[in-house]
């Protein structure tokens, strides 16, 4: 398999769960400046000219969300993704498309400083909704992790919304709101997110 990265993009998130599965050497890893991200080769490849970017014998999986799936269920002997007919495989899901759909697009939007009036004028049409709805779905549902998000068993879910939200709340975009202490704390606990700084704080 090859990767598709670069150091100050988004995909940093894939690296715990790289590590998480063991696969390390089983990715050749390439790493794209991003002028070369918009050149005709890279273009040939993911036509987005976006990273990261994973290639498995010929087949082009491009969405971040798409790649975290993907490795979890390749790999589902590690136990970072919940089989088929677990009835936790929705919810699983839904922290994954969460995170890659609404919790993406509202991070975009709060960088881009749009006034909040304007976001309520659109809300219908905006994934997140607006910035309370937000909130609301992460303080609930992060508060019910008992302590991983689907329960005792850690999946490739709490790897992605744990880095969105350090990420968002080292960006001062979301607050570190006390509902997401005990789950941060956890998580910071895991040898796959001891390197990361943001983590630090929730390291006891």
């Amino acid at each position: 398999m090859t990767l598709y990265n670069n150091p100050q993009s988004r995909g940093l998130t894939l690296f715990p769960l790289i590590q998480e599965l063991g696969i390390e050497d089983q990715i050749q890893q390439v790493e794209m400046a991003y002028p070369d991200m918009h050149q005709p080769n890279y273009e040939q490849i993911n036509p987005m000219g976006k990273v990261p970017c994973l290639v498995d014998r010929g087949i082009v999986i491009s969405e971040m969300a798409a790649i975290y799936i993907y490795l979890a269920d390749k790999f589902r002997d590690k136990g970072l993704a919940p089989d088929l007919d677990d009835p936790k495989r929705g919810a699983y899901l839904k922290w994954i498309l969460f995170c890659h759909g609404p919790l993406t697009e509202y991070i975009d939007i709060s960088n881009l400083q749009i006034p909040a009036e304007r976001i309520e004028q659109q809300r219908r049409s905006l994934s997140f909704g607006n910035e309370a709805s937000v909130h609301r779905f992460l303080k609930q549902g992060i508060l019910q992790a008992s302590p991983y998000l689907l329960g005792e068993q850690c999946t490739a879910a709490d790897l992605y919304v744990a880095y969105c939200l350090i990420f968002a709340i080292n960006a001062k975009i979301l607050p570190d709101y006390a509902e997401f202490t005990p789950f941060l704390q956890t998580l910071a606990k895991r040898d796959s997110l001891k390197d990361i700084a943001w983590f630090q704080p929730y390291r006891t």
